[in-house]
Parts: C-alpha cells; structure tokens; sequence
C-alpha cells in the first residue's frame, strides 16, 4: 500500500520520492476506498484517483470527504454536509436540520465546518462538526453524540468493531464503546489539546499541544481502551513546533504515518521507532 500525501499545493505519491498527482492547489483531505482514493480541494474540486469527477455549489469548500458503497459522503465548509452519486453532488437536507445546528460555532466567530467524517465496520457515519461536538448518522437519522464543548478536531472509528469511536478533542482522548457515550483519557500526556486521532488493532496513535499556536507538540500511543499514553520520539523531534494536525496520522497494518510541516515520518513497528521517508515538501496537510 503506497502512502498519499497532501500538501498547500497539491498532491503526492511517495514511491521512494514524492511523485506528484495533483499540482497547484491546497488538498484539505485525501482518503482511499478500496482500489481507488479520493481527494477534495481547496478550489471546491472532488477528485477520483487524480481526475477531476465533480465540483462543489459556487462557494463551497470541500474539508473531508468518506467514501462508502452506496456514496460519497462530503463534509464541507459552514456545517454542510454532501452526497455525491455518478458525480452528482447532492447537499443532505437531513443535516441542514440537525439537532442542536443552532448551538454550532468557532471561537473566533466565523461560521463552523465539518472537519472529519468516520465511517464504523457497520457502515454508521460520525460527523465533527468544529464547533459542534460529533453527530451518528445512521438509518434512523442523525443523533448528537459527544457534546459540543468537547471541541472536536478529528474523529475515527475502529476499522472492525461496531462502535467503536474515538475523539481527538480539547480535552483529550474521547472514546465510546457504543458510538453514544464517551469518556475521555489524559493519562501521560504533556497537555491535553488533542489535533489528530489514528486506531489500528488494539492501538490509538494521537496527536497532543499546549494549543492552537503551540511549539511543543508530541504523537503518543495508548491501548486500544486504557493505559497511560506513551510519548513516541525514536526518530521523531523531540517536539514538533506545530500542531501534528487532523488527517496527519495514518495506519495501516504495522506501519504508522506522520506529518508535520515539509516532512513525513514512517515506523514499520507499530510506532517504537521511526525514519524520515520525505522532506521538502510544501506543507502536509493531510495522509492517506
């Protein structure tokens, strides 16, 4: 499996060397499905692989994108949510009426954004609204989950266990056993502003700061449940000076992705130790 990196202007492969895919624009999320991945943009373009397959509504940008069997779900900016079917993009009416719409915000009082989608093994969508708390979005309609003042960055679910959700929040780690109910862990970390959330296995790989601006960012690795968070730096900085961002920790089987700033970094066991695999790059915004 070949990683994905996006960047501020643009998309790579990295087959020894970065390859670029997609030049000249900011890519806010890559993701695979199956053979294929897709990519959304900042200039409102949802790409197949590396062909442009559709276009968001005049003014609206795509920030997270989860491809399904059934569709392709688009999360976008001012709290929208999208449907994309043979490249037809269709904007969910379900979510323009959301339980608890009304209490979304952001801190500096701009408009909120979905930020990051999880889809469960089966198949239940998780929606982080920034600043909106998480929504399960399943056949019996959209349910708000974890409370808004958690401030979420990023959510993930657990590739095989059936609500299994987990939350990279203000606070710390969010997790739930049922998709609903959520309690949070701390435990060894050096503060509790959490950016990014990544679960493998029996394994959560997050992202912690001392905020927003911060110089002193860490990667941490937990259990799947409980334990004290373990801080990882064989290979890595001793502290990153900028936040280990939403989308910018990825795992597949034992190998474990990261990137912040021009670089990416890659352990091939499950995050013990860790090397440079790419450099020089326009900034990371997000891993696939």
């Amino acid at each position: 499996m070949t990683l994905l990196i996006g960047t501020v202007s643009g998309a790579y492969v990295l087959e020894g060397e970065p390859r670029a895919l997609i030049e000249g624009t900011r890519i806010n999320h890559l993701a695979r499905h199956g053979e294929s991945w897709w990519a959304a943009d900042g200039k409102g373009r949802v790409y197949q692989d590396d062909e442009h397959v559709a276009s968001m509504p005049a003014g609206t940008i795509p920030l997270c994108i989860q491809p399904t069997p059934e569709t392709v779900w688009i999360g976008a900016s001012e709290a929208r949510l999208y449907g994309m079917e043979n490249a037809s993009i269709e904007e969910d009416e379900f979510f323009n009426e959301a339980p608890g719409r009304s209490d979304w915000h952001t801190p500096w009082g701009g408009p909120p954004d979905v930020r990051s989608m999880a889809l469960d093994s089966d198949h239940t969508l998780y929606i982080n609204v920034h600043v909106g708390g998480i929504l399960r979005y399943d056949n019996t309609g959209l349910v708000p989950t974890l409370d808004i003042s958690a401030d979420v960055h990023e959510v993930a679910a657990h590739p095989s266990t059936k609500g299994a959700v987990f939350a990279a929040t203000a606070h710390g780690l969010a997790q739930s056993h049922n998709g609903h109910d959520f309690d949070f862990r701390t435990g060894g970390l050096h503060a509790n502003y959490c950016r990014a959330v990544s679960v493998f296995d029996d394994l959560v790989f997050l992202s912690a700061s001392t905020g927003p601006s911060t110089k002193r960012a860490k990667l941490y690795r937990g259990g799947l449940w409980e334990g004290t968070f373990e801080p990882l730096d064989d290979g890595l900085p001793e502290w990153f000076d900028a936040n280990l961002n939403t989308h910018c920790i990825v795992v597949h089987e034992d190998r474990v992705y990261a990137g912040v700033g021009d670089t990416v970094w890659s352990s091939s066991d499950r995050g013990d130790t860790w090397e440079t695999v790419a450099t020089g790059l326009p900034k990371v915004t997000c891993l696939a």
